[in-house]
């Protein structure tokens, strides 16, 4: 009977492991198509959704996620936590404006990392397939049948009732999302007499998380060998085609950096890791100081990659210290650069243990060492020109896969077998009777 017991219980222990390697992948696919179900249901049915609703959504992803990884929490991931969110309180009651929404960006990394390294190296290369099919099937009909699509998703009105667009004038009367469209002088960099000035989103909704989801897809190609000859280069192209489709030029510099750091040795430097996003920003404070602001604040002078760059710089070069540590609130809005809001939302001192946390932190695996140096590189470039990063569309995806290349096959519990039919302590003396009877 213990026996019979203890392979039961085995056997409900293997089942619940199966559940909870399921989860993570679930969730980011949550994740990644929420926000499109909500703009169509808004646009469809007329249920609007505001910034409450989608919060919520993201909230109860994140609930989820924390009761899957439960038992994989340390007592010093514990600390930290504990430790930064008082500190974070503290600082707000100097700055009032301190916005504490880092908070919840930081737990979609540190959950869905966790989650990765219980889903695996194989599951999560399903999951990648799975919602890149999802993209592009998305993608063809918003390509092929554009006022089709507009009709099932009016990204514009479904941002404007999240708050995203507040003053932004819809001059072209579109539904897409206010960076949908090449404007004014600006021409489509690839295949403009094919697709146009429009740059596709998918299920994203806005095309610079279409571009980061290219970055993600490439990162991981180059990283793994779970797919490999054909179906890896048909994933690469894949890549490719998405980041065409949404016009986006930094995806592709992004690549550019993440083979020339690939084929180096210094991929695999944690020093190097911790400093490639200082040494980014460190560039931009250069260039800022080169080009400063001539006239009042800084701004935007022109909506494109330099521009963005170049307003990034300027920014930080235009704080003073208690902006630095976040004691004050940034004389101009930080929602459009990537380092300004980081550094805003947690000051430097902690911003930089963060930085020095993921770069110290063990790698298991050959994949999660390369993964996590073009995991780096992609931060690095990303926030030089937004805080798109953060968003849960990609990041739940980009950290389930880095914390899939750092994943070990788990023990299985030991098992004890049933004994043997002529093996108990009454057959013990078997032989003796015989002895004694002859």
């Amino acid at each position: 009977m213990p026996a019979e017991i203890d392979i039961s219980n085995a056997s409900a222990q293997s089942r619940q492991a199966v559940s909870l390697r399921a989860v993570g992948p679930v969730l980011v696919i949550v994740a990644v198509f929420f926000n499109a179900g909500l703009c169509f249901i808004s646009t469809v049915a007329g249920i609007h959704s505001s910034a409450a609703t989608v919060i919520v959504c993201e909230i109860l992803i994140l609930a989820i996620g924390f009761y899957a990884i439960r038992d994989r929490i340390t007592v010093r991931a514990m600390r930290i936590m504990l430790v930064t969110t008082f500190l974070l309180l503290g600082m707000k009651l100097i700055n009032a404006d301190l916005d504490l929404k880092i908070l919840h960006d930081l737990a979609i990394d540190y959950v869905f990392y966790l989650l990765g390294t219980m889903t695996g190296l194989q599951r999560a290369n399903r999951l990648l397939w799975i919602v890149t099919i999802g993209v592009l099937a998305v993608s063809s009909v918003e390509v092929t049948m554009p006022g089709f699509y507009s009709s099932m998703f009016n990204a514009w009105s479904y941002y404007v009732d999240k708050g995203v667009l507040v003053n932004a004038v819809n001059y072209g009367n579109t539904t897409s999302f206010i960076s949908g469209i090449r404007g004014g002088q600006e021409a489509r960099t690839f295949f403009p007499s094919i697709l146009g000035q429009a740059r596709f989103s998918s299920v994203f909704l806005e095309p610079v998380s279409l571009g980061n989801f290219s970055v993600i897809i490439f990162a991981w190609c180059i990283s793994t060998k779970v797919s490999k000859g054909r179906m890896k280069t048909l994933l690469v192209f894949l890549a490719a085609l998405v980041a065409v489709l949404c016009d986006s030029r930094f995806a592709f510099v992004c690549w550019l950096l993440m083979v020339l750091l690939r084929v180096t040795p210094l991929y695999r430097s944690k020093l190097m890791i911790f400093c490639i996003p200082l040494f980014a920003m460190m560039a931009l404070l250069t260039v800022a100081s080169i080009n400063p602001t001539v006239y009042g604040h800084p701004y935007i002078m022109s909506d494109d990659f330099p521009g963005r760059l170049l307003f990034s710089g300027r920014l930080l070069n235009f704080w003073g210290w208690k902006q630095w540590f976040a004691l004050a609130k940034s004389p101009v809005y930080v929602s459009d650069t990537g380092y300004a809001y980081a550094v805003s939302a947690l000051g430097l001192p902690i911003a930089l243990f963060m930085l020095a946390l993921f770069a110290a932190q063990p790698t298991r695996t050959q994949e999660a060492v390369s993964m996590k140096a073009m995991l780096t590189v992609y931060m690095a470039t990303s926030l030089c020109i937004g805080a798109n990063m953060f968003t849960i569309k990609t990041a739940a995806l980009v950290w389930l896969l880095y914390g899939a290349t750092n994943a070990v096959p788990a023990l299985r519990p030991p098992v004890k077998r049933p004994e043997r039919a002529f093996s108990g302590p009454a057959f013990a003396q078997l032989p003796a009777l015989r002895r004694e009877s002859s």
